[in-house]
């Protein structure tokens, strides 16, 4: 084309038809470049919609991992809560047994004592979820609350929180309703309380803030349209941060409780139309819906499309003005051009992830903190640096370097492995020989900033530790107690014979026998005295069998060593074999008296493990204890107890406790290692043999277990070889 101008431009001399030639032939070059200049446009445009459209489905998928990660920490924070609010009404059911209470009348004037208010004030102390706790009477009379004393005549028998507190079940979850005195709403966890008899005594409870939780919700950066609820599994409406929704509404078929009865908790889904069911919304959202474990509850978590189509329609806007000025350049600039957009787009959200972490991380009911590869603290809460920081300004960046925390070793292992979750159990040592117990949940997450990080939430579990300590020793006592009887027998037998060896060897010492009388013919003739040398090997047989019996004494003495507080000594290789003589021995008085046989099948085969052998024969003593218990309710003849020891094929030790009695039914064979549960009639039994053989046994890496059996029960206990088994109780 630019030659045919340049000819037209020599001058008028040229012919007409050459001119007319040069037109015609600008025209076909022009329809060239404009079709070429077409086919670039439709190409720049295909390659415009292609990205949209790919950009559309990336945000959408991006907001999905997002919203479900979301929703997991936001229904381990709900469960977490309540699950710190459940504690608070079982140790108030506690209190309510501890005074064994029979009749309704005698609960509403022992519960409605000023100490119970008192104690109920400080349990409550510290835990800002927690609005109130109360005690309430079988016929919704209120006998006892946190907000004044004596409490106000209140009844509340017609509240939806009471009814639903005393129907069939071991906890209720109430709906969410307004305080009479406060105002403020509030959704109830209680228990009921029915007397030996079964009659209703009451209800105990606590009341949750519902705005407790909104404004945890409100710290999660979601965007103006973008909601989180808790939900009772009914499909009431307990908490949410959206403030014109009537809390304790039930909606019925909603996306998220579908998603729940189909077995679809923690997955995201797009909706399209109007969410949430319960309030306005925009034509499409991510919503996802979270179960609470151990609660009849479930959270959702709902992202507008502020959050996940309003920054893809500003890319898109983008997208078009590039489209535009790209329709002279050539595939490749659209090409880099995409590069680029997707990048600003894993900018965006990679930002908004950091936003939602934060808000996640920074909550102050558990101690939270990010650790990344090298295992460096680079974020954590003011708990964490309140507990776990050093120096003046508690600095946390070498938190888990601390020559003062133990246990350390797992975290840092976890931090370098592949392992997604776990679950560790640290010391910090503090003065005064003093030791927190903290126990820590362990996630793998990838972080914009940080990259291959390690999330860690934390709770602070001292008082449970010296709970369990306690009860350990309370279970020792017992199993004394129990076996005292036959410890005395074993010492008095040693006792006789040693006595009797010393007047034998008294009498030939002092004198013979008086001479016969004058003239009597009838009198015995008198002993001769022995020799020096006859009396010398007399004395040595008679101090050699004291010193026998001494010696068997000290045994039975010496095998109390596993009844002291707590073991001393460092773990030590031992015989598993002996460990199971040592209670064999200190229970062989016990069941000849209940007529039990024990018999024993150790083997040959030394079966060593390394740790506190005192330990292991007091879980011994325990199993054989309860066999012999149940043993004793029968009236059977013919009643065995087999102790068998030897190696599984997997190379671990097994001890196997067998009974020939009536077995576990099997209604409580799931309870039968927890601490006080017992079948016999209340005063006879402490209910804590097993459960504190089966601490034993955990902490010492190992397990106890209640085998399937046709006939009477088998209690199997599995240790590793040569591992620490037993720590300090």
């Amino acid at each position: 084309m630019a030659v045919s101008l340049g000819e037209a431009e020599q001058g008028e001399e040229r012919p007409a038809h050459r001119r007319a030639l040069s037109l015609v032939s600008g025209s076909a070059s022009t329809r060239r470049t404009l079709l070429a200049g077409v086919l670039h446009i439709l190409l720049v445009w295909t390659m415009v919609f292609l990205i949209i459209e790919d950009n559309y489905g990336r945000a959408v998928e991006s907001w999905k991992t997002s919203a479900e990660n979301i929703a997991l920490a936001v229904a381990a924070h709900a469960a977490q809560t309540q699950g710190a609010a459940d504690l608070v009404v079982k140790s108030m059911v506690d209190w309510i047994a501890e005074e064994r209470i029979e009749t309704e009348h005698q609960f509403r004037q022992v519960m409605g004592e000023k100490r119970f208010y008192d104690a109920m004030r400080d349990r409550i102390l510290g835990q800002p979820q927690i609005g109130i706790a109360l005690i309430v009477a079988a016929n919704g009379d209120v006998v006892n609350a946190t907000r004044a004393w004596p409490p106000a005549a209140v009844n509340v028998a017609q509240r939806d929180s009471f009814r639903i507190a005393i129907e069939p079940g071991a906890m209720a979850l109430s709906g969410t309703s307004t305080g009479v005195i406060t105002g403020h709403p509030r959704f109830y966890i209680a228990r009921k309380i029915v007397s030996d008899k079964g009659e209703l005594l009451g209800v105990v409870g606590v009341g949750l803030e519902a705005n407790f939780f909104a404004a945890f919700y409100n710290r999660v950066a979601l965007g103006p349209d973008g909601s989180l609820a808790l939900f009772r599994n009914d499909g009431t409406l307990l908490a949410t941060n959206l403030p014109d929704q009537k809390l304790g509404s039930r909606f019925d078929q909603t996306l998220p409780q579908r998603l729940i009865e189909t077995g679809e908790s923690g997955n995201a889904v797009l909706a399209r139309g109007s969410f949430p069911s319960y309030a306005g919304g925009h034509p499409s959202s991510i919503v996802v819906a979270t179960k609470l474990e151990g609660f009849p509850a479930y959270v959702t978590v709902a992202v507008g499309e502020s959050a996940f189509l309003t920054p893809w329609h500003d890319r898109n806007l983008l997208i078009v003005g590039i489209g535009i000025l790209l329709t002279v350049l050539t595939v490749l600039a659209g090409v880099l051009m995409a590069r680029l957009i997707e990048r600003t787009s894993a900018a965006a959200r990679e930002a908004s992830e950091r936003q939602v972490l934060a808000a996640i991380v920074d909550t102050p009911s558990a101690m939270t903190a990010v650790v990344d590869r090298h295992g460096k603290v680079v974020h954590a809460n003011s708990l964490f640096r309140r507990l776990l920081g050093t120096g003046p300004d508690r600095a946390v960046a070498d938190a888990l370097f601390n020559p003062a925390l133990e246990g350390v070793e797992p975290l840092l292992t976890f931090i370098n492995g592949k392992v997604p979750t776990a679950e560790i159990n640290l010391g910090l040592l503090q003065p005064g020989d003093r030791t927190r117990r903290l126990r820590f949940s362990l996630s793998r997450q990838s972080l914009p900033d940080s990259g291959e990080s390690v999330i860690l939430v934390g709770h602070d579990e001292t008082l449970r530790h010296q709970a369990e300590r306690a009860i350990a020793l309370s279970g020792k006592l017992v199993t004394l107690g129990e076996i005292t009887t036959g410890i005395a027998h074993e010492l008095s037998q040693p006792l006789n014979v040693i006595r009797m060896a010393a007047q034998n060897a008294l009498a030939e010492a002092e004198s013979e026998l008086p001479a016969a009388a004058a003239g009597d013919e009838d009198a015995e003739e008198p002993i001769p005295a022995m020799s020096d040398a006859e009396f010398r090997d007399f004395a040595a047989a008679k101090l050699t069998r004291i010193m026998a019996q001494v010696d068997r004494a000290a045994a039975v003495i010496s095998r109390m060593r596993i009844f002291s507080r707590s073991t001393r000594e460092g773990p030590r290789p031992f015989d598993l074999r002996d460990a199971c003589l040592g209670a064999i021995a200190l229970m062989g008085q016990p069941y000849r008296t209940a007529g039990i046989v024990l018999r024993h099948e150790l083997g040959e085969e030394p079966l060593v493990v390394v740790g506190h052998q005192p330990l292991i024969e007091q879980a011994l003593v325990a199993v054989l204890g309860n066999a012999r218990d149940a043993l004793g309710d029968t009236a059977q003849s013919d009643k065995v107890v087999d102790v068998s020891a030897g190696r599984s094929a997997d190379g671990h030790l097994r001890v196997r406790i067998a009974d020939n009695g009536p077995g576990v039914p099997e209604e409580i064979r799931e309870r039968i290692f927890e601490p006080f549960f017992t079948t016999k009639p209340e005063g006879q039994a402490t209910g804590l043999g097993l459960a504190v053989a089966y601490g034993i046994l955990r902490d010492a890496g190992g397990s106890l277990t209640l085998e399937p059996s046709g006939a009477g029960a088998i209690f199997q206990i599995d240790l590793p070889d040569n591992m620490s088994c037993g720590s300090q109780v």
